[in-house]
């Protein structure tokens, strides 16, 4: 299934009344996409049309088409939170590294998702840290940083791109 069914599953799911150019919008997916899609869900059997005319038809998802929508949630989440594990690590590593080396760690970059990870991160593993950029004369920071226009701003200090594989 791709990525494209399992968001009209989920629009089916929270408006069975909704129409195909709604589904549209709310994917982001072109109406004629949105129509090709319907109907290879109804051929795979997650989806029920009923009703009459284009003014009463309603989308069902079937009970296949249930498990479907949570398989791949599910899937979905088990991807992401092995990313979450793998990247929290790397940023736990990479502070123990710097730490052990006299840096005073900042972290650069929006009050974000990202931010977030960086915190419970470095929380988890003690590792001290300071939230912005450093002061002029602060001679031993490192910025992590996760935003590519950062290392740019501040080429006097050590930049590392905590998602930069290495």
């Amino acid at each position: 299934m791709v990525k494209q069914e399992l968001d009209i599953l989920k629009v089916v799911a929270e408006n069975p009344l909704t129409s195909q150019r709604m589904i549209a919008e709310k994917t982001g997916v072109s109406l004629g996409q949105v129509n090709f899609l319907m109907k290879k869900c109804v051929k795979k059997g997650l989806i029920k049309i009923e009703g009459q005319t284009p003014k009463s038809l309603r989308y069902n998802l079937t009970p296949k088409g249930m498990a479907e929508k949570a398989e791949r949630t599910l899937q979905y989440i088990k991807v992401s939170y092995a990313a979450v594990k793998k990247l929290s690590s790397r940023i736990s590593e990479l502070g123990q590294m710097y730490k052990d080396r006299g840096h005073i760690i900042y972290l650069a970059g929006k009050q974000d998702e990202m931010m977030e990870i960086c915190i419970l991160a470095l929380n988890d593993a003690h590792i001290g840290y300071q939230v912005g950029i450093p002061a002029d004369n602060v001679k031993n920071a490192v910025l992590f940083y996760w935003e590519p226009e950062m290392v740019d701003q501040y080429e006097s200090y050590t930049c590392v791109n905590i998602l930069a594989e290495e």
